[in-house]
């Protein structure tokens, strides 16, 4: 049989992608610590991100199971990351990076469809290809946990048998672990400390030329959607009045305290996701070096 090539993907059918970092996000609230602990919040996005060595070791798994098939598709690699000062809707900027890219890297991101006359559409309209990824049409297989689905038949599923054992444990340690502290950012959106914060950037930037701009959010809205050089303008002095009023510094402050709150809840899980991640990272690197034998 002729192998049919392909390159890239949607993100939708790789990683966890539109099926878990999409999903819902649980409403109930986390309380504020009363002794939280500094500079959690990078412990917590470090958690909620999945092991590379694991997620490649998924990525060269399906891609090997669907060469068996005839399909010589390589798939995209995971880009499951978790900023939460972006959680409660003002994503990190650093002065360095509006100078470089302007807003680039504060847009949205995340699963998407793939454009249908593209090589990607052509690839997903194959019924071929969905079979041997996900499993015979009619019969694909979903996996839930906590309320979460992915689909796990087909090369997909056979990929997370392979590196995670099973795909409950693919998805504790990949969609689950990143959904978990949406809660306590939920919560941390409400204390004062963040409209203080918002504040006193609003107060900087009443000294520029974009002194109409409520917030950040509003800032970085108006600049993606001016384009050009007037983004970088904007986004450079946005990010200054950031860096002079030390914004993400106060939110970290603010999100420490309901990440000590729900770190702690999550104790048992944490320790669980830990342990999957750790046999996976094995896995994949047994599997690697089993291809080069």
């Amino acid at each position: 049989m002729n192998k049919k090539r392909y390159f890239g993907a949607a993100v939708l059918v790789l990683g966890t992608g539109a099926a878990l970092a999409a999903a819902a996000i649980p409403a109930a609230p986390t309380t504020a610590s009363p002794e939280p602990v500094p500079g959690i919040v990078r412990e917590a996005e470090s958690y909620a991100t999945a092991d590379p060595i694991a997620e490649k070791g998924m990525q060269e798994a399906i891609r090997r199971c669907l060469a068996k098939a005839g399909f010589d598709y390589t798939p995209p690699s995971s880009e499951l990351s978790l900023d939460l000062n972006g959680a409660i809707g003002f994503k990190r900027l650093t002065v360095d990076a509006a100078k470089a890219s302007g807003y680039a890297g504060t847009g949205p991101h995340g699963a998407h469809e793939p454009v249908p006359e593209s090589a990607d559409g052509k690839l997903f309209a194959d019924p071929a290809f969905n079979d041997a990824l996900t499993g015979p049409n009619g019969a694909a297989t979903t996996t839930t946990v906590e309320g979460l689905g992915t689909s796990s038949g087909g090369c997909r599923g056979e990929a997370m048998t392979r590196i995670y054992g099973n795909a409950e444990n693919y998805m504790l340690a990949t969609g689950i672990a990143y959904n978990s502290f949406f809660p306590a950012s939920l919560s941390a959106s409400g204390d004062s400390g963040i409209a203080g914060a918002v504040k006193d950037w609003a107060s900087c930037m009443e000294e520029t030329p974009y002194s109409s701009y409520a917030n950040p959010q509003q800032a970085a809205d108006a600049g993606r959607a001016a384009g050009g050089q007037e983004e970088f303008r904007i986004a450079v002095t946005d990010a200054v009045c950031r860096d002079k009023t030390g914004f993400h510094a106060a939110l970290d402050n603010v999100l420490d305290k309901y990440l000590t709150t729900r770190m702690q809840e999550l104790a048992p899980q944490i320790e669980k996701v830990k342990e999957i991640r750790r046999t996976a990272a094995a896995n994949a690197a047994a599997f690697g070096d089993a291809a080069t034998k």
